[in-house]
């Protein structure tokens, strides 16, 4: 549950067939979603895993009929009015409870005016959620009308808060309603970033247990604990970035390295080096998280979600044979960082971020920051920042909050 206090909700679509991409599919991920957080969500539609209205549905033989009849020109009243008793019939017991009515696309796009005119007789308290905007696509130019019902779609409606889903939809709402632009709130679609980086449960699990969730940026070790990775180069540049990068986190995923007793030792080393630079809770090995028998807990298929979830690979190691780390990040498009030595440059072919051999941190560090500065880097930040949908669902509850206030 979140912080804010539970709401009885209704959300309304003239369909809720699944459609992949379609307005549909978020509705879908905000109901559950607004669940999820603790809310009594009530989902009616035409059709589809709703409560289910059949009139609500815009391919209702009698709704297309009238839909045909608005795009000639004629108001066809009668029908009209028959669906929009009908309609509020139904939708005055199914809402009566309501605090907030969500309505998706139904007063601004012309497939099921009736339903937008009945959801108005019902009094209660409605958010247009605006993805598209008839009045001002040339092809539903039909439907661009003097007087009403035609209206509807292009005059503010009393009781009606309008949300626009991009900044470009506030301007056009605003614009054609003759509303300030502040009035119009911006609630953008998201992105469920676990699923379609396709992470599992046991990738999650382990970044929950190092505290990598919300991290930004997210910089990936892929190495084994052994004293020619150098190691303590990335401890020094994770303590040279964190100032520009407060939320910054560095995980090392690789176990200790199995043919030298020293590793140990190196481990130590590495553990009382990050403690005095007091980098314990941005710098993590995985090898901490062993399992039962001292199972290293990154097994194949979860360090590939591993290079999907990093922000920047950072190879800090001066002496390779091959560097098949380079072929990771490059499968991932992760940006990645490494030393500037003649086997790197083979297999990266100019594709990464370099820093000198026998450099220092600083230096490690200003590669760093180069790379996430690359447009790649900053557009990855910004969707996991702004559209990700635990970010969009506080904005959903800003919105809810004050039109129920």
């Amino acid at each position: 549950m979140s912080g804010r206090a539970r709401r009885r909700l209704a959300l309304i679509h003239y369909t809720a067939a699944p459609v992949t991409g379609g307005v549909e599919s978020i509705l879908a991920v905000h109901a559950r979603l607004l669940r999820e957080a603790g809310h009594d969500v009530l989902v009616v539609a035409g059709r589809g895993d709703a409560v289910l209205v059949p009139e609500v549905d815009s391919r209702h033989p009698d709704v297309e009929a009238v839909t045909r009849r608005l795009a000639l020109g004629d108001d066809c009243l009668p029908e009209f009015q028959a669906l929009r008793e009908r309609l509020a019939g139904r939708l005055q017991a199914l809402l009566a409870d309501r605090d907030v009515v969500i309505a998706h696309n139904v007063l601004t796009m012309p497939f099921n005016l009736p339903l937008a005119a009945a959801l108005l007789d019902t009094g209660r308290p409605i958010v247009a959620w605006t993805h598209d905007l008839a009045w001002v696509n040339p092809r539903y130019a039909e439907y661009q009308r003097p007087g009403w019902p035609w209206s509807l779609l292009r005059d503010p409606q009393p009781g009606v808060r309008y949300i626009a889903i991009s900044r470009l939809r506030r301007r056009e709402v605003a614009h054609l309603m003759r509303l300030a632009p502040a009035a119009v709130p911006v609630v953008p679609n998201g992105v469920d970033v676990a699923a379609f980086l396709g992470l599992g449960p046991v990738a999650l699990d382990l970044a929950r247990r190092a505290g990598l969730e919300g991290a930004d940026p997210l910089i990936l070790v892929p190495v084994r604990i052994t004293r020619r990775k150098r190691l303590e180069l990335a401890l020094a540049a994770a303590d040279c970035l964190r100032r520009a990068y407060p939320a910054l986190r560095l995980v090392v995923s690789g176990p200790l390295g199995p043919h030298s007793s020293d590793n140990i030792a190196y481990a130590e080393e590495l553990m009382r080096r990050r403690a005095e630079l007091r980098l314990d809770g941005v710098v993590s090995f995985l090898y901490e998280f062993a399992g039962a028998g001292g199972a290293h807990p990154v097994d194949d298929r979860t360090i590939a979600e591993l290079y999907r979830m990093a922000d920047l690979v950072l190879f800090p190691s001066e002496s390779e044979g091959f560097g098949l780390p380079v072929l990771e990040a490059g499968l991932s498009r992760a940006p990645l960082v490494c030393a500037d030595i003649p086997v790197l440059r083979e297999v990266a072919g100019g594709g990464a971020w370099t820093f000198p051999a026998g450099s220092g941190g600083d230096a490690v560090a200003a590669a760093a920051e180069r790379a996430l500065a690359s447009r790649a880097a900053r557009l990855r930040r910004r969707t996991v920042n702004c559209y990700s949908w635990p970010v969009v669902l506080d904005r959903i509850e800003q919105v809810i909050e004050a039109e129920h206030g």
